[in-house]
């Protein structure tokens, strides 16, 4: 399964891109999915990215938040986040359509 996501980009890069993904004969999906899977697989090489490598993501998320909160509580309820982030993501769905 694709995940959609949206980015805005300024138009002399557009233009180019558009250009660059003529000339190689692809989609401009294409090169930028070429061009990220590129720069993920650097990040990695470069062990930018070890913790993210095979986990799943509770285990990630737990790591994430021991990092970055450690032993503290976060503040709030996470039901009202995920509702809140739902909230957002129907209203973007209803921009799109």
């Amino acid at each position: 399964m694709t995940g959609r996501r949206t980015f805005d980009l300024d138009p002399p890069v557009q233009r180019r891109l558009k250009a660059v993904a003529a000339l190689e004969g692809i989609s401009m999906r294409q090169y930028c999915q070429t061009a990220i899977d590129k720069e993920l697989a650097r990040d990695e090489a470069n062990g930018a990215t070890g913790l993210l490598a095979g986990k799943p993501d509770h285990e990630l998320f737990a790591e994430l938040q021991e990092r970055y909160f450690g032993d503290k509580a976060l503040p709030g309820s996470s039901v009202d986040l995920i509702r809140e982030a739902r909230e957002i993501r129907d209203a973007e769905i209803k921009e799109w359509a």
